[in-house]
């Protein structure tokens, strides 16, 4: 992430409808390094990076005293598909905790993230309760998002985002970004959405959030020697934090990156009532 005045950058560089003869020519058109991550996991099944944290603990037992802090009424690891720690990068001995359990039925479907300080005898306590993100109640759903059909559902988490988002002189935002797959005979797209969390009166809550990334492989026609046209879309955008405030709350602007861009810029201000970021 490059940060230039109050400008922060999810995404940079832009292509927007390349059409390639052949599969094999797709790879090198990508332009946005998050793109070419997850065509590659999508494609080649390449390994994903660990982007939570999920080995900072070489027995994954040990989450247990971790999860204990969260919130005693939480599970043992083994119940948990996925569970990590990393640290903050800006904010000193303070680190991000995320679990997610997956299940059969989606009633079942629960992430939990919190923000957990570390004192000097290597002890953790939580700086503010905990969210509670669950998949089919829209209340509390953080990850909610169009995929490419126009469907909305609930992205799978991919990585943070630990650009530096000052909110205000007090409040830090990290992000989490997610993504949504859908696949078509021949090709497939993924878009990606960013959830902003910050704590807010104590209680760690998703203020804004915004898609920052569309990545579409459109198949076309056959040629003679087997191999199909492949129409490329790549479409990514930016926040900026701008130098107005609303409520003591910077303002932010979220627009497409790129000389193509066909989706104006909007501009979302803080509103109090809501704990949140809204549309202008």
């Amino acid at each position: 992430m490059k940060y230039f005045c109050l400008f922060f950058f999810l995404v940079c560089n832009l292509v927007n409808g390349k059409v390639v003869p052949s599969l094999d020519k797709v790879d090198a058109i990508i332009k946005n390094d998050a793109g070419k991550e997850y065509y590659a996991q999508q494609m080649h099944g390449t390994k994903p990076k660990d982007s939570f944290g999920f080995n900072f603990y070489t027995n994954r037992e040990d989450f247990s005293k971790i999860l204990s802090v969260v919130d005693r009424r939480l599970s043992h690891p083994r119940e948990w598909d996925f569970i990590g720690l990393k640290p903050w990068p800006s904010q000193t001995n303070t680190y991000i905790f995320i679990a997610g359990r997956e299940n059969e039925n989606p009633q079942n479907r629960k992430i939990v993230i919190a923000v957990l300080k570390k004192d000097q005898q290597g002890e953790f306590s939580l700086l503010a309760k905990p969210w509670t993100d669950i998949k089919d109640n829209h209340l509390t759903n953080a990850f909610l998002m169009s995929n490419d059909i126009g469907d909305v559902c609930t992205g799978n988490p991919e990585r943070y985002d630990f650009a530096s988002y000052r909110l205000s002189p007090n409040i830090l935002a990290f992000g989490i970004r997610y993504i949504a797959h859908v696949g078509y005979s021949g090709g497939g797209a993924i878009d990606e959405a960013i959830t902003l969390f910050a704590i807010i009166d104590g209680q760690l809550r998703p203020v804004f959030a915004a898609p920052t990334y569309h990545f579409a492989n459109y198949a076309g026609d056959w040629h003679e020697d087997g191999t199909r046209d492949h129409d490329i879309q790549e479409n990514e955008y930016i926040i900026q934090v701008l130098p107005t405030s609303t409520h003591g709350m910077k303002d932010l602007k979220w627009s497409e990156l790129g000389k193509a861009k066909k989706i104006k810029p909007v501009i979302y201000r803080w509103n109090v009532a809501k704990k949140k970021y809204v549309k202008n």
